[in-house]
């Protein structure tokens, strides 16, 4: 939903890890802006960027290990990348991606996703419109050294909750659990890192919807069974038919021929009475 503040229509924002707010709208005549927020205060903004003017909604993507925010446009056919001051209270332009085609919208890949030894930073699916596909995207920075980034890829979110169900509905707060990038890039390369077991008061379940899972299949895999051994009698019946069709063709051929011959010695037979 949109909202209005100071003469500002804000279409979508985003919390910082800092816990700022990160907004993106419109002013008046379809102006585009962004524009940051102490929550605390939100009377005051911290800073104001102006952008251009289009009517096509804006949507923040934050990657909070690099504290940059992508900025990007429905109906547009570029990608804004802006970073957020270490104090937290400026926004400024790096660069943009541009191309000649229209997105509707967009898909981010998560960090542990990216490829490290071409420096990907980030990876965005488009959904291109005119082409009505989707287009790949990816972001790298430029270095000459093949060698690992560690300032590119700081620890980022991990693959393990940082609190349980249970925490959560009871109202407790918890920061991600941080892993270094290399480890979740090669837990999700060898698809490690996500187990399942059978812990808790539903083990038996579990094992109830396992075995009836496994007779579902069973009993697909003995129905499959039939419908080919049905097809393979359906197939000697049609061969037999084609076999019977044939025969009676041949037969009634032959009666045919038979017929003609006795018309032939009947006629000559009645002549050779007249003429007695």
């Amino acid at each position: 939903k949109q909202w209005y503040q100071r003469r500002v229509a804000i279409t979508a924002g985003v919390f910082l890890k800092d816990g700022k707010i990160f907004t993106a709208g419109f002013k008046t005549m379809s102006q585009r802006c962004c524009r940051l927020y102490d929550p605390r205060n939100m009377l005051k903004m911290l800073t104001e960027l102006d952008l251009d003017s289009s009517t096509g909604s804006l949507f923040p993507y934050y990657d909070p290990d690099l504290n940059l925010i992508y900025l990007a446009g429905k109906g547009d056919s570029n990608i804004r990348f802006f970073e957020i001051s270490s104090e937290g209270d400026q926004v400024h332009f790096l660069n943009q991606y541009s191309s000649g085609e229209a997105q509707r919208g967009l898909g981010q890949m998560p960090k542990r996703g990216l490829d490290s030894s071409i420096n990907e930073i980030a990876r965005f699916y488009k959904l291109n419109v005119a082409k009505k596909l989707v287009s790949v995207v990816p972001l790298k920075v430029p270095r000459q050294s093949k060698a690992f980034a560690d300032d590119l890829y700081p620890n980022t979110v991990g693959l393990n909750a940082a609190m349980t169900a249970d925490e959560f509905a009871e109202g407790k707060n918890s920061e991600p659990l941080l892993a270094p990038f290399l480890e979740l890039q090669q837990a999700t390369s060898t698809s490690k890192g996500f187990t399942a077991t059978e812990k808790g008061d539903n083990s038996e379940e579990v094992a109830a919807l396992r075995k009836e899972v496994a007779d579902l299949k069973k009993t697909v895999t003995e129905r499959d069974a039939t419908i080919s051994s049905l097809k393979a009698d359906i197939s000697q019946l049609q061969g037999k038919v084609e076999t019977l069709e044939s025969e009676n063709g041949r037969l009634t051929a032959a009666a045919a021929e038979t017929n003609g011959e006795d018309e032939i010695a009947e006629l000559q037979k009645n002549g050779v009475d007249q003429a007695e």
